[in-house]
């Protein structure tokens, strides 16, 4: 849908023209008339592959007539008013963009009946505005010139706030890749953690093996001998 107006702007120099089919009933088809003959008339509906022919009895078709589509209307009513701009003045100029504006495809020939306007009064203030112009100390002219002159170095501070803006996207992507690789190294370690304490749980949860029973065995040492007491006695006493 929206490309109609545009398909409309590339056939309207063509001022093709739509067939009226008047019939014997007092109705009336309108299309293309393909072929007409003693016998019938051939009428075509639609475009391309979807068009479609209908043949009619040629005693029902009282008269064939022939009226312009909407491109060639469109196209007969710009060239009056052209015709009329070339005549008249600045305004009848700014009139023809008016109207060139409102039929959306013409938004072309708008622009040059615009030109054509500023050309006749260069402060016409209209056709100023409806070509986005701003007027500054007096003087009308395109924003592009308006912020060139209130700024002038303008792009040397845009085309440094570029390189800036560039400079801190590879800082964030030289960021980005050492947090990635600081992720992966936490990971690995959180990985070998788990498995860690998966194998101390499975430990855990094994049973203890049996105590194995050991007799000990005591050994009482005889008293010792009236002699061997008397002969310790006398070394304590040395």
């Amino acid at each position: 849908m929206r490309l109609a107006p545009v398909l409309l702007c590339l056939f309207v120099p063509l001022a093709t023209l739509a067939d009226i089919i008047h019939l014997a009933d007092g109705t009336t088809r309108e299309g293309k008339v393909v072929r007409v003959d003693e016998k019938e008339v051939i009428v075509e509906f639609g475009q391309g592959s979807v068009s479609l022919q209908m043949r009619l009895p040629r005693e029902q078709v009282l008269k064939i007539e022939k009226k312009p589509t909407g491109g060639a209307a469109l196209m007969a009513e710009y060239v009056a008013r052209l015709n009329k701009a070339m005549r008249g003045t600045a305004d009848d100029w700014y009139a023809l963009a008016v109207w060139c504006r409102q039929q959306r495809c013409l938004n072309d020939k708008a622009r040059e009946a615009l030109m054509r306007t500023l050309a006749l009064d260069p402060d016409h203030e209209a056709a100023h505005k409806a070509l986005g112009h701003v007027k500054l100390d007096g003087s009308w002219m395109t924003r592009e010139q308006a912020v060139r002159l209130l700024a002038p170095d303008l792009d040397e501070k845009l085309e440094a706030t570029r390189l800036e803006l560039l400079r801190q996207i590879e800082e964030a992507k030289a960021q980005a890749l050492e947090a990635r690789r600081q992720n992966e190294e936490l990971k690995a370690r959180l990985a070998r953690l788990e498995k860690e304490n998966d194998r101390l749980r499975r430990l855990l949860a094994q049973r203890p093996p049996p105590s194995v029973y050991r007799p000990v065995i005591i050994i009482q040492r005889p008293p010792p001998h009236p002699h061997e007491k008397k002969r310790e006695e006398k070394k304590e006493e040395k």
